[in-house]
């Protein structure tokens, strides 16, 4: 079997590193924390929008080389994870959350500015990630955290497709 790779991707909050931590234990493949890489992989620090500025060639670059150094493969955990070329991911997982006041709740928790909550909130309302993962063609599962998280369900879901 060739290595496999599974992006998670969604809105800050929806749940993507709880079941990137979970999944990487129970697939025993190496989790891939973007947020780890921010820095690396930027043009810079953007100030106005409280975020790095990704250099999507440099993100590839970080993804090749992690998948070139795991035994198994990939979970790559990030909001932008859906960004990354079909030809490199198995299977895109977005998580979406469907209860806004929840997601707002879990913003709030960490300490997000309200700026940055509203607009991780109209990302959500809008499905960003999800119509992004469309365009670029993946390979998607989708599942709603509003009300927790099935694992058995995105197991069972994710070997059919792997």
């Amino acid at each position: 079997m060739s290595k496999v790779v599974i992006s998670i991707s969604g809105s800050p909050g929806v749940g993507k590193s709880t079941l990137a931590k979970s999944l990487a234990k129970k697939l025993h493949l190496d989790r891939l924390d973007l947020h780890h890489y921010y820095k690396k992989i930027s043009t810079g620090y953007n100030r106005s929008k409280q975020s790095y500025d990704i250099n999507y060639s440099k993100f590839e670059r970080l993804v090749k080389e992690k998948l070139d150094q795991s035994k198994k493969g990939l979970i790559i955990d990030s909001h932008i994870s859906h960004l990354l070329p079909k030809k490199l991911v198995n299977v895109c997982i977005v998580l979406t959350c469907s209860d806004l006041k929840k997601l707002e709740a879990r913003l709030k928790r960490r300490k997000y500015p309200q700026k940055k909550i509203r607009e991780n909130l109209d990302a959500e309302i809008f499905q960003v990630c999800l119509i992004e993962a469309k365009e670029g063609k993946h390979k998607i599962l989708i599942f709603d955290t509003a009300k927790g998280m099935d694992e058995k369900k995105i197991l069972k879901e994710l070997n059919k497709r792997l």
